[in-house]
């Protein structure tokens, strides 16, 4: 299932200006540092450069797919992984985009950073590691394991989320898991995998998803089917039956995003919100909703307190 998952081109990686150690000398190195400094040329690493315009274009996690480029390409032995391979691979994470570039080393020089880099301490340096445009780079599936293993609970049900709902097999991640980390790290990507759900809809909903077992909260349906009598109103992200509850994690990508948009306004899409919300609340159930910035407890937790969900005894 793996091998037939496509690739996220790198931006610009073509566009790079590379400038080997034969051919420097100290002319060509100032010609590079004016060009710098006037703009028009952006250092990605030592000795590559790209286009200003063409960087000042790219969005944070592009860059970061044109940093590793640039690192691996000084050093193609290197075996790019975690966040810099889920960034390649176009695995979800919460946050900014990784600041230093991620690669493996042996457990006998440790996890650490330096030089740009954080190298991550593996017992299997070769396992589920792919040639990815040129460069080794973790398979998606050992990406996600690795991002289970390594980042906190609700940032590791992301990755799992989106990976169940591509056909990777818990199974397959659990083993691999159980087979390239130690203890601790094994302990958090189990915990990630078996909480995992391929029909979360989103990284909002997984990390909401996360929060409402930390905090205490019933787990809810998933996807729930609402229909009327003018026909199917639509699937609900939570729906807690109990309690007549249903909850709406809005991402705010449906008025941004041209696919989601589908040729209506912003202003078009919050109309329609606003009628499949009053249609959902006729059928019976109180709606609820919240945003990114609510996706802590010390937010969310008010949010369905407030609207009638009991945390569990």
């Amino acid at each position: 299932m793996v091998s037939a998952m496509t690739s996220t081109p790198i931006p610009g990686r073509f566009e790079l200006v590379r400038v080997g150690a034969g051919n420097r000398s100290t002319s060509h190195d100032r010609t590079f540092r004016r060009a710098v400094e006037r703009g028009e040329l952006v250092r990605v690493r030592r000795g590559v450069f790209v286009a200003a315009s063409r960087w000042h274009n790219l969005q944070p996690i592009e860059r970061h797919r044109l940093t590793v480029a640039a690192a691996v390409d000084a050093a193609p032995a290197l075996t790019v992984s975690h966040g810099s391979a889920a960034a390649l691979w176009g695995v979800p994470m919460v946050g900014p985009a990784p600041v230093d570039v991620e690669v493996l080393c042996s457990p006998t020089n440790g996890t650490r950073r330096e030089g740009g880099f954080h190298r991550r301490a593996s017992r299997d340096l070769e396992i589920e590691v792919v040639d990815l445009e040129g460069m080794r780079v973790t398979s998606v599936l050992r990406t996600v394991v690795d991002l289970a293993a390594s980042l906190p609970f609700r940032e590791g049900v992301v990755a799992v989320d989106w990976a169940l709902a591509r056909g990777i097999d818990r199974e397959g991640m659990s083993r691999l898991a159980m087979t390239i980390h130690w203890a601790g790290a094994l302990k958090r990507a189990v915990a990630a995998i078996a909480f995992g759900d391929a029909r979360s809809g989103s990284p909002g909903e997984s990390v909401s998803r996360a929060l409402f077992r930390e905090m205490g909260f019933p787990a809810p349906e998933l996807q729930t089917r609402f229909s009327d009598r003018t026909g199917l109103i639509g699937l609900t992200d939570f729906y807690w039956r109990r309690w007549l509850l249903i909850g709406e994690f809005d991402g705010l990508a449906k008025y941004r995003s041209d696919a989601l948009l589908r040729g209506r306004t912003p202003a078009q899409v919050v109309t329609d919100e606003k009628r499949r919300e009053d249609r959902l609340r006729a059928t019976g159930p109180r709606v609820v909703r919240w945003l990114w910035p609510d996706l802590i407890p010390e937010r969310l937790g008010p949010i369905l307190l407030d609207a009638g969900l009991p945390r569990s005894a």
